[in-house]
């Protein structure tokens, strides 16, 4: 911030946070460093988890991200969180996003809308061409990522069955399968139990976090009864 708009100070800095959903189901979240006094803001990587070192302590501790949420950013890097406590070097854990599928999960994907004929999944670049532009342009079918998620839920050993049927080089494992389209939407699979407890209801989790935050710093001016009849506060 202070390298893009060439200031020395950063004046009422903090850190702001909400979730982010994820095809595959797994948690991570938005993270934004917003300075109101210099109507800026910056966006940081996002993340599930977030390193830094507690007050008089040389060794760096991890947090979950919920913990940032709302938190003061000094002028000197330092961070303090709602609750008083005061961080240093503060570095963010990024999310592995998976922008993009292997050939083998492409062809995982493909074979699913071929078994469940869901050729729904595919649209016509034509048709998003001006009408008089249309008659001029051949159908060009591509895969519409962003439909997916309407893939009926099959059972993996059934699935296994149809690619091996009609592609047994792939030699491919339930697992592998349930991956490649929980990247895509298309089914959660079961967790295996070494990572159970990082994803879990791990966006209900932040959520409740959030709210729980926002709900305490603005008790004081908040009617009990108001809160009790179902008003939502609004998140930045």
């Amino acid at each position: 911030m202070r390298e893009e708009l060439g200031v020395d100070e950063t004046p009422g800095a903090e850190i702001r946070v909400g979730p982010l959903p994820l095809p595959s189901g797994e948690a991570t979240a938005v993270v934004v460093l917003v300075c109101s006094a210099l109507d800026c803001c910056v966006s940081l990587p996002a993340s599930w988890w977030f390193t830094a070192f507690p007050e008089k302590c040389s060794r760096r501790h991890r947090f979950e991200i919920s913990c940032l949420d709302q938190s003061k950013v000094g002028a000197d890097g330092s961070v303090v969180l709602t609750d008083g406590r005061r961080l240093r070097g503060v570095e963010m854990v990024p999310t592995h996003m998976p922008y993009e599928l292997s050939l083998v999960e492409k062809s995982i994907v493909s074979y699913v809308i071929s078994f469940t004929e869901s050729y729904g999944c595919y649209r016509n670049l034509r048709d998003d061409l001006p009408l008089h532009l249309q008659p001029e342009i051949p159908e060009l079918w591509v895969l519409d990522y962003s439909r997916l998620h309407t893939i009926p839920g099959r059972p993996l050993k059934a699935i296994k069955a149809y690619i091996e049927d009609h592609a047994p080089e792939l030699r491919i494992s339930n697992q592998k399968i349930a991956d490649a389209l929980a990247k895509c939407g298309v089914r959660v699979p079961r967790r295996r139990p070494r990572r159970a407890n990082l994803h879990t209801a791990a966006h209900a989790k932040l959520l409740d976090g959030l709210a729980k935050k926002r709900t305490a710093l603005l008790g004081n001016s908040l009617d009990t009864q108001t809160l009790k009849s179902g008003t939502s506060l609004k998140q930045p």
